[in-house]
């Protein structure tokens, strides 16, 4: 009975390294209507999360930050705006949110749906919910798990985000995404938060049940390169060594057995 779980014990240590090391599996309030952020393909827009296209399995590349969609899954319609959040790494570069033809979106007034702040200079540990001012959205998106999926899709080890909020003027209905731009750079983070229609005000969503965010899942990674080798070669590194195990498992057969 050995054998078996020492298989079993290694076999779930590369798949966990093979994952972008996630201890990353915090969600927010169970009933909150999940928002995504994805690239879609040609003529394919968005209507279901990808559930995690980066290396590791947490985050959805974007690589092509002047066109790509958020939605959001289940049945559900939001109240406007929508507030769209940009983590920028290490603070460099320009965040902005563009939709529907105005060219930057103005930063979302502090007390939407709670929000405490629009902009967080330094942001270098805790969730980016708490950080800015709402409480009520889950606690995957944080500081160590961005700084871990910059590393494993090869975008260096960040030591801090900039993190800025926009009000998008829509109402986000489950089915039909919409299409947004940014001009943050590779390496930085899209993610949303909201509540159902009618339900959100200075105070935040009326229940954890009327909240709509993002989970670390399905947050936007912008990637308009290919990861460096040296993530690749991690994440070979770990798949091979599931292979390896599987063929040592199964040529250690019974005596006189085929291997």
């Amino acid at each position: 009975m050995g054998m078996p779980l020492r298989w079993s014990t290694l076999g779930f240590a590369a798949v966990a390294m093979a994952g972008g090391l996630a201890a990353i599996f915090a969600t927010g309030p169970a009933d909150a209507a999940q928002i995504f952020v994805c690239q879609p393909g040609p003529g394919q827009p968005c209507t279901s999360p990808p559930g995690g296209t980066a290396i590791g399995g947490e985050s959805n590349l974007i690589t092509t930050p002047g066109a790509f969609d958020i939605g959001v899954a289940g049945n559900f319609t939001l109240q406007n705006p929508l507030l769209v959040g940009v983590a920028l790494e290490n603070g460099v570069g320009t965040a902005s949110i563009s939709f529907g033809g105005v060219s930057n979106e103005p930063l979302a007034t502090v007390g939407t749906y709670g929000l405490g702040t629009n902009t967080v200079a330094n942001f270098t540990s805790g969730d980016v919910f708490d950080a800015l001012g709402l409480p009520q959205g889950g606690g995957s998106i944080s500081f160590n798990n961005l700084q871990t999926e910059d590393t494993l899709n090869g975008f260096g080890t960040p030591t801090k985000f900039t993190l800025e909020v926009f009000a998008v003027p829509t109402s986000l209905t489950s089915g039909s995404p919409i299409t947004i731009d940014t001009t943050a750079g590779p390496g930085s983070f899209i993610f949303a938060f909201d509540c159902r229609a009618g339900t959100g005000s200075s105070a935040g969503c009326a229940t954890n049940g009327d909240v709509a965010e993002t989970v670390n899942t399905n947050i936007g990674l912008i990637s308009t390169r290919v990861p460096e080798p040296a993530s690749l070669a991690i994440f070979g590194a770990a798949l091979a060594g599931l292979g390896l195990l599987g063929r040592r498992r199964r040529q250690k057969g019974p005596a006189g057995g085929s291997p």
